[in-house]
């Protein structure tokens, strides 16, 4: 009788002590950090969501209202743009965040010639592109009446960074 009490508080004490976040490799919780990505991070508590972005990068507007309209902020590092936006959409009609994505997938195609663009899942997609002078990348995220976008700009002489850190960016979203 003892030992089967005992098992049964072990068994009850791990699944605590996972479910409450002793394994934080999963990604699954919202929380940046618990992707173990080092980072400037950025909440935004108006729109409810967190994105860390790579070491080096620094605000450059620190203007509150400034903050609330755009729904982000801009980071600068060297030689290189994080622009973190977000705003309500205005869906018309029986528009879904699903088909809204596809048309701004479409949107960026068109503009972008030769632009490579990842469907993430149904209402988020990553598009990269380059031109003569810089290599550049869109994150967009329709979710809860919000789109969510990141814009990367880096100079071409910064190619494997530029893709390491629109990666882990990316990863590192979380939207409530």
């Amino acid at each position: 009788m003892k030992k089967s009490l005992l098992f049964l508080l072990t068994i009850v004490s791990v699944a605590m002590f996972v479910s409450c976040g002793g394994d934080k490799k999963s990604g699954s919780g919202s929380d940046a950090s618990e992707e173990n990505i080092e980072g400037v991070k950025y909440e935004n508590k108006d729109f409810g969501y967190l994105v860390v972005l790579p070491e080096g990068f620094e605000q450059q507007n620190d203007d509150a209202k400034m903050e609330k309209e755009r729904g982000g902020k801009l980071f600068l590092g060297d030689g290189c743009t994080i622009d973190v936006t977000c705003s309500k959409m205005n869906y018309i009609g029986d528009t879904t965040p699903e088909a809204s994505i596809d048309q701004s997938i479409e949107m960026v195609k068109a503009l972008n010639e030769g632009a490579e663009v990842e469907k993430l899942d149904a209402v988020s997609f990553v598009s990269k592109s380059q031109d003569d002078n810089y290599l550049r990348a869109h994150y967009e995220l329709q979710k809860n009446g919000n789109k969510y976008m990141i814009d990367f700009t880096y100079t071409l002489d910064k190619k494997d960074q530029f893709d390491k850190d629109v990666e882990a960016v990316v990863k590192s979203f979380k939207a409530e």
